[in-house]
């Protein structure tokens, strides 16, 4: 009989300066929202080198993606398990509150979001982005099961939905973030379908 080799546990390291790093990052933001966020700025806040920082993100774009992905990710199981546990048809109330997470979430962190606008941002960038949004699009439909018009792709739906909303919400960072956080949210729903938020 072979014995298998034992397997070593992941090395903890690289999410913790991972977590150090997002973590310094969004103190530098709430701390002074006029700050500029720099690699050497997050680094020396978060106590690590900045091979420590490369070693994670290849540059502030890659951060700047990587909170926005969690910030989705984190809104979207939270909206799932709120459609999981609600009684009735509480989709209106749900998309509310999970739009008015992502702004709130994209306001506190405005100066940081807005600078990476202008950064050399690629096209891999914007569809990592778009692509993660889509995810959490796709989760939520399946949970609506029939629901969903049928017939549609919903591949294409949830990646078109995600792309107007990302498109929307880009406009907003560039004009009058973080003020007006109500009424993105109210634009944000008023062009998604019924059948995804519910009705008016």
């Amino acid at each position: 009989m072979q014995r298998s080799l034992p397997t070593r546990a992941a090395d903890p390291r690289p999410a913790r300066t991972r977590a150090a790093i997002i973590a310094a990052t969004e103190h530098l933001v709430a701390e002074d929202h006029t700050a500029e966020v720099s690699v050497n700025a997050v680094v020396r806040a978060a106590g690590v080198s900045r091979s420590a920082f490369y070693a994670q993100f290849s540059d502030l774009d890659e951060l700047a993606v990587a909170m926005l992905v969690d910030a989705f990710r984190e809104i979207g199981l939270d909206d799932l398990r709120g459609r999981a546990a609600a009684a009735g048809d509480d989709r209106r109330r749900l998309a509310l509150a999970s739009n008015r997470r992502l702004v709130e979430h994209l306001a506190a962190r405005y100066p940081f979001y807005r600078a990476s606008l202008d950064w050399r941002l690629s096209g891999r960038v914007h569809e990592t982005v778009v692509a993660a949004y889509a995810d959490q699009v796709a989760s939520t439909m399946e949970a609506l099961g029939d629901r969903v018009p049928a017939g549609l792709d919903r591949s294409d739906t949830a990646r078109f939905i995600a792309g107007g909303a990302v498109a929307l919400l880009t406009t907003w960072l560039r004009a009058d973030a973080p003020a007006q956080q109500e009424r993105i949210v109210a634009r944000l729903l008023a062009v998604m379908p019924d059948w995804l938020v519910g009705p008016d």
